[in-house]
């Protein structure tokens, strides 16, 4: 299987050697190309941009409940052959709608399309977990088929957060916006399963209550995923940060202003972040720390 899924990897090697035709530059001078970042991040328009993909991304599913793998296996019953045959049909779905709104959806208010594909985002897949946990309906391809209508609203916030990347690099830098901005998108994925061992370590979900399926700890495992979908009506409010199309961005870049110390303040925060993320997860690792409160224990 993996011999298999590796042949397409292999084959993009003389695929990009062929076909990739990139020109020779000069190479920019460091002090110079840091000094060009810098101005860059000081912008507005870029260090809002930045607050928003780091926000809307921690709250926009960044706290998702302990308790999910556990509901997956022991009460929806999906063997993983079935659960990665469906993760490759929802990649394909991704893709297909990705390209379709990269065509036809150019034009659509960024604000309203963030906000109505995370709040449909959140409805279809509560209905799925509620009705898991409280035993009203649980089948391996309920719990799989329905989440695919997910791919719809998740391509569609795709396809905005690329815009917006393209519409905010300029000539020289576009390696390093989408680079930062990338990053900054990605480290809720680092923090919010730290925050997520915080704070749900004080309910009854581990795997031993889940095996159980008593009332109380269905309940407790759907105050979970309650805290993890007022994350996403939470997200909603971040689309304030967002433009509301390309050409308010672009008005943005220019009337903006530049602001170092808010710019400066969200480079610190997003390292700082980074490190807490880093050294929580360590901790978590080894016995003899694992029971500290900053790694998600009990306290020791």
């Amino acid at each position: 299987m993996y011999i298999i899924l590796c042949v397409p990897c292999i084959a993009m090697l003389p695929i990009t050697y062929f076909f990739i035709k990139d020109h020779k530059h000069e190479a920019a001078k460091f002090s110079e190309y840091i000094a060009q970042v810098w101005q860059l991040i000081q912008k507005r328009a870029m260090w809002q941009i930045m607050l928003f993909n780091f926000f809307y991304n921690l709250f926009g599913g960044g706290f998702s409940s302990t308790a999910a793998p556990y509901v997956q296996l022991h009460w929806a019953k999906v063997e993983n052959l079935n659960s990665q045959i469906m993760t490759i049909v929802s990649n394909l779905i991704f893709a297909c709608i990705v390209a379709s709104i990269g065509r036809w959806g150019t034009n659509w208010n960024w604000r309203i399309v963030v906000v109505s594909t995370t709040l449909t985002t959140a409805c279809i897949d509560s209905v799925v977990q509620f009705c898991t946990f409280y035993d009203v309906l649980r089948n391996q391809w309920f719990y799989l088929g329905v989440p695919l209508a997910e791919q719809l609203p998740q391509g569609v916030l795709f396809i905005v957060t690329t815009f917006m990347i393209v519409e905010l690099a300029g000539i020289g830098n576009e390696g390093i916006v989408y680079g930062l901005l990338t990053t900054v998108s990605n480290l809720p994925s680092a923090v919010g399963p730290v925050l997520s061992n915080r704070i749900y370590s004080n309910f009854d979900v581990d795997e031993d209550a889940i095996i159980s399926d008593t009332k109380h700890v269905r309940n407790q495992v759907a105050y979970t995923y309650i805290i993890y979908y007022t994350g996403f009506f939470i997200a909603c409010f971040t689309s304030f940060f967002l433009p509301k199309q390309k050409l308010q961005l672009h008005e943005l870049q220019r009337t903006g202003g530049q602001f170092p110390l808010v710019g400066g303040f969200v480079l610190i925060f997003c390292f700082c972040m980074l490190v807490y993320s880093i050294t929580c997860s360590i901790l978590s690792m080894f016995e003899s720390t694992s029971c500290l409160l900053i790694a998600g224990g009990d306290g020791c």
